[in-house]
């Protein structure tokens, strides 16, 4: 999630210990959002949050472990988001439609999916990042499963499966913003969330 920026204090060295670990997560995301995971030094991480490279170590052991933290952290924002803003909406059609708003990268919690790109990389090969990758796909099926089991009770969804529902439906997202990260020319946030939309419709079997 591109959340935040790093506050514009000086060095770290008389900050508490968590500001100075949440500057570093902080520093990491702008770090790989601008040179990606493979041209990430922790020289640059530490470079970025005015601190040495000991401290990022420290905290985090290698460039591995704060890039899974930052992305940790910046989703951890976006639920808090995702779960306020949910309950300004009424009913389950109305917090679905801001589900494929939010995860498309439209309102106040913005997904960053080049990180998502990034994770999913080195998920194929690192076991720590398939057990982030997983944990962070969990959180988002799960917030989809409330909101539809929501709609199912209220008769506003008949899904034939709704578990089978919920995977497509998280898998199609994260299709869709493949084409988003690469910069695809016919593909928006905006038409991202509307072809999103247009699938839970058909899936859900909800009135058009």
């Amino acid at each position: 999630m591109a959340k935040g920026t790093l506050p514009s204090s000086g060095g770290l060295s008389a900050k508490a210990p968590e500001e100075r670990r949440e500057r570093i997560l902080r520093a990491t995301v702008d770090v790989v959002r601008t040179r990606g995971f493979a041209g990430a030094r922790v020289s640059d991480i530490a470079e970025a949050a005015g601190t040495s490279q000991g401290l990022v170590l420290y905290h985090f052991h290698s460039l591995d472990g704060a890039l899974d933290a930052a992305l940790t952290l910046l989703e951890d924002e976006f639920y808090d988001d995702l779960a306020r803003d949910l309950q300004e909406q009424a009913g389950a059609v109305q917090r679905l439609r801001h589900m494929a708003d939010l995860g498309a990268g439209l309102g106040p919690a913005v997904g960053d999916w080049r990180l998502w790109l990034e994770l999913w990389v080195r998920a194929l090969h690192d076991p720590g990042a398939r057990e982030t990758r997983e944990s962070l796909d969990r959180r988002w099926r799960t917030s989809l499963r409330e909101v539809i089991s929501e709609g199912v009770a209220a008769g506003d969804f008949a899904p034939a499966d709704a578990e089978a529902a919920v995977i497509r439906l998280a898998s199609l997202m994260d299709g869709l913003a493949i084409q988003l990260a690469l910069d695809d020319p016919d593909m928006t946030t905006q038409r991202l969330a509307d072809l999103w939309w247009d699938a839970a419709i058909l899936e859900l079997r909800m009135p058009h």
